[in-house]
């Protein structure tokens, strides 16, 4: 069980630390063995790999709008920071490329390594309760700086993309918002998700919330 962010950044806001030291509580109490720690990375090897590599996926996004098209893509058509991360890709070369994923294989072996002797790694969902309407999709100048800010809110979400492992999300907390009472999540990581099922069962079972509903809630709105 981890709190603190794998990428530096502001510390975890404490919402969203007592929504996954609570969940880990709860699944001690279910019989789980439940210790403090995580795998580490080098953050920012994996941030300029995930940099490099999603440049050139929207690269290809720029393609395939154009060939679905017909021609070459407006400024208009694509959102400023999918802009700045095409162009970025269009610079990008296949040595820079092919050394992204070679450096992700490399922090995802480094990462299982770490969670031998664990089924499951508790964390937070974001770092923060709810983020700020608009707040990750702005144009930061560089591909870099756009997930430098990302990962400040999302964390360990990151992690699972890289490493390929399954994860789950679950409503195991609740804040009040502009909208009325607000979920924060906590996840669960494993490289088997049958055993996410299975605890995501549990958890459910033990602390259900399908049928919370926000303050003023009419069926069918």
């Amino acid at each position: 069980m981890a709190t603190a962010s794998p990428f530096p950044g502001p510390a975890t806001e404490p919402a969203a630390v007592a929504a996954v030291e609570k969940a880990g509580a709860l699944l001690a109490d279910l019989g789980h063995i439940v210790e403090a720690g995580a795998p580490t990375v080098d953050a920012d090897a994996v941030a300029d790999a995930i940099a490099v590599l999603h440049t050139v996926s929207n690269v290809q996004l720029y393609d395939l709008a154009r060939s679905h098209l017909g021609r070459e893509p407006r400024e208009d058509e694509f959102e400023p920071s999918t802009w700045v991360m095409v162009r970025e890709g269009f610079a990008t070369t296949g040595t820079e490329y092919a050394g992204a994923i070679a450096a992700i294989h490399a922090q995802s072996r480094r990462f299982a390594a770490q969670m031998t002797g664990h089924d499951v790694l508790l964390v937070p969902t974001l770092l923060t309760a709810v983020p700020p309407y608009r707040l990750l999709d702005q144009p930061r100048g560089s591909t870099r700086a756009f997930f430098d800010v990302e990962f400040a809110t999302t964390g360990w979400t990151s992690l699972a993309n890289v490493t390929g492992w399954a994860a789950v999300s679950l409503p195991l907390a609740f804040t009040d918002g502009d909208d009325g009472v607000l979920p924060i999540g906590v996840q669960l990581m494993a490289p088997d998700e049958a055993i996410l099922l299975k605890l995501a069962a549990q958890l459910e079972v033990a602390v259900p919330w399908a049928g919370r509903r926000p303050p003023g809630w009419v069926r069918g709105l």
